[in-house]
């Protein structure tokens, strides 16, 4: 069998607005990731040090639950944004030289986790 040695020719000019939505709903799953972080370490209890031990200040022992509920919706939002960026990345998705967001595969990951993990604990 004869194979022939095609030329493979790049039409594309640039990212397509396909392309450029990924990336931003990538850019948009890590901001919403550090208000996560940021709300969930706000609503953990606070540690007693030795300053609020020696002047007997009282420290929150418990979970700040209206904290966790707004991680928790925050986890549900970025559940949604990480799966229609994957979806949108799938349609982009046909050369060998595409790949999908690791970021937001990632980050889908990571929303599901902490989904389980409030379902359990609270």
């Amino acid at each position: 069998m004869e194979q022939k040695n095609r030329e493979f020719i790049e039409r594309r000019k640039g990212p397509d607005i396909l392309v450029r939505l990924v990336h931003w709903l990538g850019a948009a799953a890590w901001i919403i990731m550090f208000f996560i972080l940021a709300i969930t370490d706000r609503a953990k209890p606070q540690m007693a040090t030795f300053f609020d031990r020696f002047f007997k200040i009282q420290v929150r022992e418990t979970w700040n639950y209206s904290l966790v509920q707004w991680s928790f919706y925050l986890m549900i939002l970025l559940s949604i944004l990480c799966i229609i960026g994957l979806l949108v990345n799938a349609k982009r998705h046909r050369r060998k030289s595409d790949r999908y967001s690791f970021s937001l595969i990632m980050m889908l990951i990571l929303a599901v986790v902490g989904i389980l993990m409030y379902i359990a604990s609270f």
